[in-house]
């Protein structure tokens, strides 16, 4: 499946907190999906490494063909969130967040530094999408508001309760002119779809309750609703929760950087064929010949000096030189100086 997104203004740090421009152009794609799977999608951004793993084992042929009970049981032992388990039933989904890693690490951390900032401009985009005529009511949606202190809230439900659908819209449509020129923002496309009035509708999925709605949004008091007792059964491998309020689990969050090592990891591990285990191997051999042909050097042409009474000898303290490597090295052959007759100043001459 391909798919595209693109960005003109690069987003800020993990440690930095996002604008509404930036927050806006992150979060277009995904503001008017359903509340539950939306929950989720925001829960399971902040482990970004769990939802390539899920992605990779839901699409091997032996499992893209399980469904309902069997699927619950097949991901039980999975070291994952329960959100990244709810979202195995979305393939399509797992696929955008793991082909799309940069955009969800971003998303994740944005959620993670400002959860009420987040919820803020998805509700922003809502009534955006919403006074421009485009968020409505049909067979695969309920869309409903709430009155609170801090204006309405726009609710988006299933249609069905046990179907849910994915929407893929065009957010310079449906939200009407975009009002950030220098913030475009991100567009998931598939192929063959065929957009009408800014929407394209899948098919439904059929949800399954063993790893489903254990949690819904809070607006109100910008928080997500945890069932406690339903999450510690689908998290049962895992921290037990008391608080009915999400709660990011920092000792279980891997950064995206880590998927690259862990593959290179596997990829070599007990591999003496590989191509860093030959270079290492060749850089080696290369070193102990060397150290063993500038020992070989240095016995072969070391001359010590005679001790006799009428040629006692000196040594040219100029003979060695220390290597930056440490290993002896001959700077120059040894030279003797014998005493002669006087034919040289001070009565020695050089022996060639």
């Amino acid at each position: 499946m391909l798919l595209l997104g693109w960005i003109a203004t690069p987003v800020s740090a993990a440690d930095e907190k996002l604008s509404k421009q930036q927050l806006d152009q992150l979060l277009a794609p995904i503001a008017l999906y359903p509340d539950d799977l939306l929950t989720n999608v925001l829960m399971a951004s902040t482990y970004p490494v769990d939802v390539v793993e899920a992605n990779r084992w839901i699409t091997q042929p032996e499992n893209a063909q399980l469904k309902g009970d069997a699927l619950a049981k097949a991901i039980e032992g999975k070291d994952w969130d329960p959100s990244i388990k709810a979202l195995v039933q979305f393939p399509s989904v797992l696929a955008t967040m793991s082909d799309k890693l940069d955009w969800t690490q971003k998303v994740g951390d944005a959620f993670l530094n400002q959860q009420d900032e987040v919820m803020d401009q998805i509700q922003f985009l809502r009534s955006k999408a919403d006074s421009s005529g485009n968020l409505k009511s049909n067979k695969q949606q309920k869309v409903s508001k709430q009155t609170g202190s801090s204006g309405d809230i726009i609710v988006i439900d299933p249609a069905t309760p046990d179907d849910i659908y994915v929407p893929v819209y065009d957010p310079a449509v449906v939200y009407g002119s975009w009002w950030y020129p220098d913030y475009p923002p991100y567009v998931w496309t598939y192929p063959g779809v065929s957009y009408v009035d800014g929407w394209w509708w899948g098919a439904g999925v059929a949800i399954v309750g063993a790893i489903w709605g254990w949690n819904h949004w809070d607006w109100h008091r910008h928080n997500i609703h945890v069932d406690v007792n339903r999450w510690n059964r689908i998290n049962h491998n895992r921290r037990r929760i008391t608080s009915d309020r999400w709660r990011h689990n920092g000792r279980h969050q891997r950064r995206a950087t880590d998927i690259d090592r862990a593959k290179l990891q596997q990829k070599f591990k007990g591999n003496s064929n590989s191509v860093g285990s030959k270079r290492r191997a060749a850089s080696r051999q290369i070193q102990a010949a060397r150290t063993n042909k500038s020992a070989v050097h240095a016995r072969r042409h070391y001359k010590r000096p005679s001790s006799g009474k009428a040629g006692a000898a000196r040594l040219n303290r100029r003979q060695f030189k220390t290597p930056r490597a440490g290993r002896p090295t001959m700077h120059r052959r040894p030279t003797i100086q014998r005493r002669t007759g006087g034919h040289s100043r001070g009565g020695f001459r050089r022996r060639r």
